[in-house]
């Protein structure tokens, strides 16, 4: 009797260690191709999916909106073989599935009938896979659009089939912030996002980087608010650090810089030191291997356009990847695809 005690108590303890473990993060593993949002036009109005290789070569084309909608925010699956992207136009916002060489168009959400973005229905963006590639992490408004507000914007949660829909922040309407950009840990127990405080919340216009567990729904402020820290943040595939950038608005004068912070809101480190506002960086994305960073950045070849860059994941030895006339930007670096295609 005793014997199979200490053998059960073993296993046990052996069963703990193993699901002690952290899963993969989303993007672990080799190095894929680096997906990324291009505007068609100087007016960009319209704008499609590209994908390309780390060193710029073999520049693909994914997607094809229809004029006056632009295709934007894509995120890579875990197995490097899908991409999620939003769809964006006139009163219309929807989440999209698409396979990496642009087949199998498949859209996820959609508004009831009769209802459109920002009238009473809802507007939904900025998708997100998790570590499983089994679910998807997205922004959401609904309600109407009044006094430049949207009565409420939370992160929500659905299959990777886009059903069971269901909101994690901002349950209350009207919203005291509306949040964006959500992105895993991972684990796959939390999501960082960025919240824009609105309604009296203090202080007044604040921006900053949030994270939630989703098992409790504590939620933490993990940035200060001195640095206005949003745009598509992005967790470190070792789960050590969350990349992000700031000035997420643009306050004149003032460079958009890159910056990662541990998901305790300890240990701030800046990457990128511009200053004066003259060039800015934007979205960002480490690489599956973690030791290089892709992210836009503006000017760059001329004007007000944007590019994709890569560089090494302490801010050094930053080279471009795209050199258009175009506006290329908010890349998403994911893996070398695994499994069937």
């Amino acid at each position: 009797m005793a014997k199979r005690l200490v053998i059960a108590l073993l296993a046990a303890l052996a069963w703990v260690s193993v699901s002690a473990l952290p899963a993969q993060a989303t993007f672990a593993g080799d190095n894929g191709r680096i997906a990324f949002r291009r505007f068609l036009d100087e007016g960009r109005s319209t704008g499609a999916v590209f994908t390309i290789n780390p060193d710029g070569t073999d520049e693909r084309r994914i997607t094809d909106p229809p004029p006056g909608f632009v295709d934007r925010n894509p995120d890579v699956s875990p197995d490097g073989r899908r991409i999620a992207f939003e769809r964006e136009g006139e009163n219309y916002d929807e989440i999209f599935v698409v396979k990496v060489d642009g087949s199998r168009l498949t859209q996820l959400t959609r508004n009831a009938p009769g209802a459109v973005c920002n009238f009473g229905g809802t507007c939904s963006g900025s998708p997100a896979w998790s570590p499983t590639g089994r679910q998807i992490a997205f922004r959401r408004g609904s309600g109407l659009f009044q006094d430049d507000l949207i009565e409420n914007q939370g992160i929500f949660v659905m299959n990777a089939d886009g059903s069971r829909i269901r909101q994690v922040t901002q349950k209350a309407s009207p919203a005291l912030g509306e949040d964006t950009d959500p992105q895993w840990s991972p684990d796959g127990r939390q999501l960082v996002f960025q919240r824009n405080n609105v309604r009296g919340s203090t202080p007044s216009d604040g921006v900053a980087l949030w994270t939630i567990t989703l098992a409790t729904g504590c939620e933490k402020r993990i940035t200060p608010w001195d640095l206005r820290a949003g745009d598509t943040p992005d967790w470190s595939p070792d789960g050590r650090r969350i990349l992000f950038r700031s000035n997420f608005d643009y306050l004149e004068n003032v460079s958009a810089n890159l910056y990662t912070i541990r998901p305790d809101g300890t240990h701030l480190r800046q990457l990128t030191f511009e200053q004066g506002g003259t060039l800015n960086y934007l979205g960002s994305s480490y690489s599956p291997d973690g030791k290089m960073i892709t992210m836009g950045r503006r000017p760059a070849t001329g004007g007000t356009n944007a590019d994709v860059f890569v560089m090494r994941a302490d801010g050094s030895d930053i080279r471009p990847v795209t050199a258009t006339a175009l506006y290329d930007s908010y890349p998403d670096w994911g893996p070398a695809p695994r499994g069937r295609h």
